[in-house]
């Protein structure tokens, strides 16, 4: 194979990963988004916003143990929001959430 011809492939692949890149990153975007939706955060002042996202990236940076906390804090709501999503896909009755209930809320069991 022609060095040239190798060259415009791995270009290409490059090219491609490149776009993959910017497709992963708009979809990591909107899923933050909807977390601070699902959270109702929206409903902070941004400077407030801001200043915590600032403040969690300072700890971050100089490895706070309490981001450890944070991580399994995240890691089980995680888990727990998939298990939720994973029940209300397989539920028949899809009743929609009103304005103020949580999606917390709609996933616990309901006593009979």
């Amino acid at each position: 194979m022609k060095a040239s011809l190798k060259i415009s492939q791995i270009e290409s692949k490059i090219s491609d990963l490149q776009s993959k890149k910017q497709y992963l990153l708009k979809e990591r975007q909107k899923e933050i988004v909807a977390l601070i939706a699902t959270l109702d955060l929206s409903s902070l002042e941004d400077k407030v916003l801001i200043g915590g996202l600032q403040f969690l990236k300072q700890r971050i940076t100089v490895q706070d143990p309490i981001v450890e906390v944070w991580h399994n804090t995240g890691e089980r709501f995680l888990r727990h929001t998939k298990r939720s999503k994973r029940l209300n896909f397989s539920k028949k009755d899809t009743t929609p959430l009103s304005k103020h209930q949580s999606p917390q809320k709609q996933s616990q069991p309901r006593e009979a």
